[in-house]
């Protein structure tokens, strides 16, 4: 096992030891230092009535001994969870959101240790999906007029872009975002996508389906964009571009999988089987949407899951992957999704167990 933390700094954050450069160094103390953009995944999970769960294992191995906390309070619900930079080159920073009026967004630098987060109280409404890329900090969420875009450089100070003027856009909230790790981003509103090519700054409409069908989580990975989307027509889609051309969109076949996979369900990786190929994962219950071939074929695999109710996935880009549930269970694969296992049942948050909405590893996204 290698090391994670330096004087309470984490690895990633850590550069150099008394003037020696982080790659010149085996190891501290008998523990190994961790390979850079390699090493121990971090994963950690965002729970209901304050809860958070951590676990660090090497890549490949078993993801279990996870640990869970309550921080602050137990009425605050937190939804999703992101990894990315405190600035510029800077270094690691964790941003969580949650239902609370007061601290809808809260960021943490030390998310293993309870008592390391910080509220923000923004007045623009909830956030119900955010990420980071490229030095910048993006969230959707509550789209109460005029309807906004949440932007930050460190994920600590946030303002605001006016998206009220974009075609279409309506009142009803947005569940999804996500980059290309350069200036290009994509949100999704119902049965519409609007996308940015400046890094933010501003926004268009892309693309309106003009069907019934409702836009979830967005990803992206190897050059092509992935979108989750229910109620079209006789089934639930997963709908992707190339990111050469994100105007010509194509929906897979009916995954069968359950309109009731919204919000957080959808991740994709780098896949296993080729870098140039990612593969693409949809949860719902204890059942799962599986593509290893960017989405060119998927396959609907029953039961896989050790737990139902499944909230949220996150996977590392090398095969690891985990979901979480309610009830405080979490799953987890390290085969690129093949097979499953018990990461945790019941996982307590200081007294009790809670229901797990969303986790994210130490991994900058895209994959």
């Amino acid at each position: 096992m290698s090391w994670s933390k330096l004087n309470g700094v984490a690895a990633a954050g850590v550069t150099s030891v008394n003037g020696i450069a982080k790659g010149s160094i085996s190891n501290i103390n008998g523990s190994a230092t961790p390979a850079s953009g390699g090493g121990d995944n971090l994963w950690i999970a965002a729970a209901k009535d304050g809860g958070y769960g951590h676990v660090e294992v090497t890549a490949g191995d078993a993801i279990t001994g996870w640990v869970g906390y309550r921080d602050p309070d137990t009425s605050t619900d937190y939804h999703y969870i992101a990894y990315g930079k405190d600035g510029p080159g800077g270094s690691p920073r964790w941003v969580s959101n949650s239902n609370s009026g007061n601290r809808e967004i809260r960021y943490s630098d030390d998310p293993e240790t309870d008592g390391s987060w910080t509220d923000i109280n923004i007045s623009s409404g909830k956030i119900y999906s955010l990420a980071w890329a490229n030095d910048k900090w993006i969230g959707v969420g509550q789209m109460s007029s005029p309807q906004t875009v949440l932007t930050s450089s460190d994920g600590a100070t946030w303002g605001t872009v006016d998206v009220s003027a974009l075609t279409g856009i309506t009142t009803t909230n947005s569940q999804g975002i996500a980059s290309d790790g350069g200036n290009n981003w994509i949100f999704s509103q119902q049965d519409r996508l609007y996308a940015s090519s400046n890094h933010g700054d501003s926004w268009y409409l892309l693309e309106d389906f003009n069907d019934a069908r409702v836009c979830h989580q967005v990803a992206y990975s190897n050059a092509r964009w992935f979108v989750w989307c229910t109620n079209v027509g006789a089934g639930d889609v997963v709908t992707f571009a190339d990111a050469a051309s994100s105007g010509s969109w194509t929906d897979t076949a009916d995954t069968l999988i359950g309109g009731a996979a919204t919000g957080p369900h959808i991740a994709a990786c780098v896949s296993t089987a080729s870098s140039g190929l990612s593969t693409v994962i949809v949860v719902n219950s204890n059942d799962i949407w599986r593509s290893v071939d960017s989405c060119a074929n998927g396959s609907y695999m029953v039961n896989v899951l050790p737990y139902g109710s499944a909230n949220g996935i996150a996977g590392d880009g090398n095969g690891n992957w985990v979901v979480v549930h309610n009830g405080g269970d979490i799953s987890y694969s390290v085969d690129d999704g093949t097979t499953w296992s018990s990461g945790v049942e019941n996982l307590a948050f200081d007294s009790g167990t809670e229901n797990i909405n969303h986790i994210a590893v130490n991994k900058y996204l895209p994959l």
